[in-house]
């Protein structure tokens, strides 16, 4: 059970974090565009049948964008004079893992969908962590959640019951351009809406 004094510093994180939605919104614009530019670039490549494997490449985009907004998170700690692991990354961090852990584990389950399952799966997941976030981060960060759950929704509903997972299509193009067309270009639509205007902190 929670105590007197661990809640109250819950409450006090929480309160920080919402005062800091702002500044989260500026570091977070920057992040969106590095993830959205990498996910079309990847996305485009494998449309045009660049030999890259899904798996591989797609890991590969979110390593440098998890490395990318780890930089900018860092550099706005530093510039803020505060601790980078601070314990509302932490509060973030702990609503956000079941669906990180949730788009992990999918990643490798064996599916007569193939890649265009896993990658619809990614952007449910995606859109639970960013749901999961929205108590204390920006609005904008809800709506991002909302647009990939609610693609990911679409999309699995289209494949079970219209398109039967998309028989007889090349599975491995398809779920590049289910990568690109969500999480690259909803990304793309997330930094041009929140990208810090002149006059802003």
């Amino acid at each position: 059970m929670i105590d007197r004094t661990e809640a109250e510093e819950h409450l006090r994180v929480i309160r920080s974090l919402m005062e800091k939605a702002t500044v989260y919104r500026a570091v977070s614009a920057p992040g969106a565009l590095v993830s959205g530019s990498c996910a079309v670039v990847l996305a485009t490549a494998g449309l045009m049948g660049a030999p890259i494997g899904f798996l591989p490449g797609w890991l590969g985009v979110l390593a440098v964008t998890g490395v990318a907004n780890l930089f900018l998170l860092w550099r706005d700690a530093q510039r803020r004079g505060e601790v980078f692991v601070s314990a509302g990354m932490r509060v973030a961090l702990r609503a956000m893992l079941p669906g990180l852990i949730g788009g992990g584990l999918v990643s490798f389950v064996p599916s007569p969908a193939g890649e265009a399952l896993i990658a619809t799966l990614w952007v449910l997941f995606a859109g639970i962590s960013f749901l999961a976030a929205s108590h204390f981060a920006p609005k904008a960060i809800c709506w991002l959640g909302r647009v990939h759950f609610g693609a990911a929704a679409l999309l699995l509903a289209h494949g079970t019951f219209v398109s039967h997972w998309w028989a007889g299509m090349n599975q491995v193009t398809l779920a590049h351009g289910i990568m690109g067309a969500t999480f690259g270009l909803f990304h793309l639509g997330y930094a041009a809406c929140t990208w810090p205007r002149r006059g802003e902190p």
